[in-house]
């Protein structure tokens, strides 16, 4: 795990320029470099393709364009051949300069927030990291009939010999559930009798101990139906919050899957229900939020009294806040710094929540 970190004078502002160049020179081909990220926000990092000649300079290629990234950290480690032991001789040093940042040629897409329907891959970045043994692919609907006709679904195939196979996927920022504790999702499974567990983590405040989780029981077979995960339990150990930014989604977890077409499900539009029970029902106002991008100032404008905005960044931090007791307010941004931010306002006594991006 050796490896060397560099800190940056300020935060490296990735909102545009997600594309990286490192040159390398490596004793060994096929060695990689991994490039990460870190320091206040959520470390991000990725692993370069091998390297192609020994004893000759390279330039390697880090496309963070579709990754879950943030514009906090401000430190840059670098890693080669992470997971091998070093010998502190010469097949074990390494070389590298010019480390540059740039635009690149791959579009820069936006991360998921509720409701998921997996249907705008061009403009949305569904970014699922698969483990244990689960393969997840976003796919055409194989069963569009029933109550699910959507074009695009999940599949989640769990491969033989694995019981915790699962796959996570990062969301834009933390998920609220201030006011629906009630998550819904529609699934497909071969065999009738199996559990869905929706569990939700990544809390940069408390992410050991942040996570909450509850199951579902698939009733019926090769047919698609909604299941209902119900956070209001006061039994609920840890308890639901409002800083997890990932749902991880485990399919008849201890049970060993074979990889085949019986271990194969699907699953489609995940979100808050309509009518959460054990809450009481309400319409939110509506709200209008401009301009986004915001540079400057964002405006504000909804149906009934706004009694409190907060802005929060993608940790969860709020970083701004304000009391308008007013039909319309404004924010003034020009102090946060580029990226993405959730807004959260009180309006008539109930909370509406939005995105928006700091240019």
């Amino acid at each position: 795990m050796a490896g060397s970190k560099i800190t940056m004078a300020a935060p490296i502002d990735l909102t545009t320029d997600r594309v990286f160049k490192v040159k390398v020179f490596s004793p060994v081909a096929g060695i990689r470099l991994t490039l990460k990220f870190e320091g206040a926000g959520q470390f991000f990092q990725k692993l370069s393709s091998p390297i192609t000649t020994a004893n000759v300079w390279e330039e390697l290629t880090f496309d963070f364009s579709a990754d879950a990234v943030n514009n906090l950290n401000n430190q840059i480690v670098f890693m080669f051949d992470i997971g091998t032991e070093g010998d502190g001789g010469p097949n074990s040093t390494y070389l590298f300069d010019d480390v540059t940042q740039s635009k690149g040629t791959n579009p820069i897409l936006d991360l998921p927030v509720l409701p998921l329907d997996f249907e705008s891959a061009t403009t949305v970045t569904y970014p699922f990291s698969d483990f244990a043994g689960g393969v997840t692919t976003i796919m055409p609907n194989p069963y569009p009939t029933g109550i699910n006709t959507s074009a695009t679904v999940v599949r989640l195939v769990k491969n033989p010999g694995e019981k915790f196979a699962a796959s996570v996927i990062q969301m834009a920022g933390p998920i609220d559930f201030s006011t629906n504790k009630i998550v819904k999702v529609k699934v497909w499974s071969p065999i009738a009798g199996k559990k869905l567990q929706l569990k939700f983590e990544g809390s940069p405040i408390d992410y050991d101990n942040g996570a909450f989780e509850t199951d579902a029981t698939i009733t019926k077979a090769n047919e698609w139906e909604e299941l209902t995960f119900d956070y209001n339990s006061p039994t609920l150990s840890p308890p639901v919050n409002n800083n997890d930014n990932k749902i991880v989604f485990f399919f008849d977890i201890t049970t060993i899957g074979d990889g085949g077409p019986n271990s194969t499900y699907y699953f489609d539009d995940v979100a808050f229900s309509d009518k959460p029970s054990s809450l009481p029902s309400f319409i939110i106002s509506e709200v209008k939020m401009y301009l986004n991008p915001v540079s400057n100032q964002l405006s504000i404008d909804a149906n009934g009294e706004i009694q409190k905005v907060s802005v929060y960044n993608l940790l969860g931090k709020e970083v701004l806040t304000k009391k308008p007791n007013s039909n319309n307010t404004t924010l003034q941004t020009s102090g946060l710094q580029k990226g993405v931010y959730i807004a959260k306002a009180t309006i008539d006594g109930k909370e509406s929540t939005s995105k928006f991006t700091k240019k």
